[in-house]
């Protein structure tokens, strides 16, 4: 064998001997280099396959873990609705059904306080009988054509000026006067309704009557509410009174943004706080002052949380003392001055005061946290 320049190896062993020339090594190097490949890949896969078993496992116990808590927030759920069915009967009382005057009016002008007052007389069964001007009993003459009317709607709404409120308070002025006859408001109304839906057949069908935004639109929906009223006052009025009763109770029960109102425990995605901070819930008496010697009433139990800013708590005792009282309290939100009571001292509760928290150029709203509010012995 040479050591410089070798043209052979040869390997003894035992009795034995393996003569290797250049071409015999340069294949048993690349042997070397290939068999330990399916070694390598095999522990690799033995090892991701462990891993994967294991990444496995640890899911299927978080995902039961996560199942066993949703099916005790459903029974804890279920229990909490079941003992809270008897507490909101106990405190409803009477349904406060309207009269059919008001309730046509809060439906034909919402926002307009000095309409509602000058119209409800013009309403109901009871009319009182009035005796118009000459050009006023002209127009209604005119008004009982429907060429007449239709026409006038159309022109009316063809102005750039006519704003989509002028055209609310418009349709509901026309339901007022053609009240006493229905037969003829609906005619009129069919023909509106066949109009329009010519105009958006080629435009967005899928937004007809989606939006209050023409004239037949609120005709419409007055024409739905006069003739649903005996309905939902025989019927379904007081089932839908504890269903919204109840909502509004559930969504008391957490917090509540009291500048864009989204809730945390609501049935609307879009109106569902996403990022909601920690709370408890509080149980806390209120006393109303009574007279000018210092008396105070009986303590009135109120159901509130830590999250809750101070004119949150103000509306939460108000309503509670509209729901034990049957009526409400005679001052509104903004006038009532609340005070808490702690170890003999009263320290004032405001929205805003001199140790609110500010952050940047946004000052944070006082919540009964920030006052350490808590739970009475």
């Amino acid at each position: 064998m040479r050591y410089c320049g070798y043209c052979f190896l040869q390997i003894k062993y035992g009795g034995k001997s393996v003569r290797l020339n250049k071409q015999s090594l340069l294949h048993l190097l690349i042997l070397l280099i290939i068999l330990p490949i399916p070694i390598v890949l095999v522990v690799v896969l033995v090892v991701y396959r462990n891993k994967q078993k294991q990444l496995t496992v640890k899911m299927n116990r978080l995902m039961e873990d996560l199942e066993m808590d949703i099916r005790n927030d459903i029974r804890q759920g279920f229990i909490d609705l079941q003992t809270e069915k008897a507490d909101l009967m106990e405190n409803v009382g009477a349904i406060p059904f309207l009269d059919y005057k008001h309730f046509a009016s809060r439906i034909f002008f919402p926002e307009n306080d000095s309409l509602i007052t000058l119209c409800i007389k013009d309403i109901g069964q009871d009319v009182e009988k009035v005796e118009l001007e000459e050009h006023c009993q002209i127009f209604s003459k005119l008004i009982q054509d429907q060429v007449f009317l239709t026409t006038m709607v159309h022109a009316l709404e063809e102005q750039k000026s006519f704003t989509i409120k002028d055209k609310c308070t418009f349709a509901s002025l026309l339901t007022v006067a053609l009240h006493s006859n229905l037969s003829y408001l609906t005619e009129v109304m069919e023909v509106l309704l066949k109009d329009l839906m010519q105009q958006n057949s080629s435009a967005q069908p899928k937004l007809l009557l989606r939006r209050t935004e023409s004239t037949v639109e609120k005709l419409l929906t007055n024409w739905v509410s006069v003739c649903l009223y005996g309905f939902l006052r025989e019927s379904v009025g007081q089932h839908l009174f504890l269903l919204v009763s109840a909502l509004t109770q559930q969504i008391s029960k957490g917090p509540v943004d009291c500048v864009t109102e989204k809730a945390l425990y609501t049935l609307s995605e879009d109106w569902l706080l996403w990022q909601a901070q920690d709370f408890s819930p509080l149980k806390l008496k209120a006393l109303f002052a009574v007279g000018s010697d210092g008396e105070v009433s009986e303590p009135l139990e109120v159901d509130a949380l830590s999250c809750d800013t101070v004119e949150q708590l103000k509306e939460k005792i108000l309503n509670t003392f509209k729901t034990k009282f049957g009526f409400p309290y005679n001052t509104a939100v903004r006038d009532v001055y609340i005070e808490y009571e702690k170890e003999g001292s009263f320290t004032p509760l405001q929205e805003v005061d001199a140790g609110s928290e500010v952050i940047g150029e946004v000052t944070k709203l006082n919540t009964l946290r920030h006052y350490k509010v808590r739970n009475p012995h």
